[in-house]
């Protein structure tokens, strides 16, 4: 919440439109901030909506590229570990694009290909357990992919908090640990694993950045759209 109010206009009321809004959690702190909020989330109806979204956002429950955005509607748009779902990013860039309002911004979260985990931990790496995954970016191609859709500026940065238990989890994948129908993650017998190396996580982010498993990107709307 803290990155996307650093990038969002400080004068307010301002129009979030969050793609993948899950619960509501981070949309919620937004209508709590006096915004107005939309959300667009093909899950929506089997999820309970966290109470502030309740009557006060405009939800969408389709898949990204099927929702129709109103031109210079909103003054930012974002989606934390959603790219990675999509079937047609490229369109779904170019609908946020025409969305978003002149200087607007885009921020996303999401894997980062070029990770050092990946070729630390091969297969095992987490982020390939999950079949909705698509495809990941690297820096270099979610620049140009955000860039083809017409953003004037986009920024990359990888930082070292997000999904910090992932490399714990890509190293009990790695020795064999059976991952059952819902992922190691599920397991409460691995929760001692987890605690006991999570400084160790930590401390390897901090030595070797390269590591760290996500980017995050913002890409702003040139003042002339």
């Amino acid at each position: 919440m803290r990155s996307l109010r650093s990038v969002a206009p400080r004068a307010g009321p301002i129009d979030v439109l969050e793609i993948g809004f899950g619960r509501g959690l981070l949309l919620g702190r937004f209508v709590e901030r006096g915004d107005r909020v939309s959300g667009i989330d093909p899950g929506m109806l089997e999820r309970g909506l966290t109470g502030p979204l309740r009557g006060r956002a405009t939800l969408h429950a389709l898949p990204a590229e099927e929702v129709d955005l109103a031109p210079g509607s909103f003054d930012l748009i974002y989606g934390i570990h959603v790219i990675e779902h999509l079937r047609d990013p490229a369109a779904v860039f170019a609908s946020c694009h025409r969305a978003l309002r002149p200087g607007g911004s885009l921020y996303l979260m999401t894997p980062n290909a070029a990770s050092k985990g990946l070729e630390l931990f091969g297969p095992a790496w987490w982020n390939l357990e999950d079949p909705t995954h698509v495809r990941f970016f690297s820096r270099a191609s979610v620049t140009r992919a955000l860039g083809d859709a017409g953003f004037d500026r986009v920024l990359t940065r990888i930082p070292r908090w997000d999904s910090l238990t992932l490399e714990i989890s890509s190293l009990l994948r790695k020795v064999g640990r059976r991952a059952g129908r819902h992922g190691v993650l599920a397991s409460k017998a691995t929760l001692p694993v987890y605690a006991a190396l999570l400084p160790v996580a930590a401390a390897a982010r901090a030595l070797w950045p390269a590591v760290s498993p996500s980017m995050e990107v913002l890409a702003r709307k040139g003042p002339g759209g």
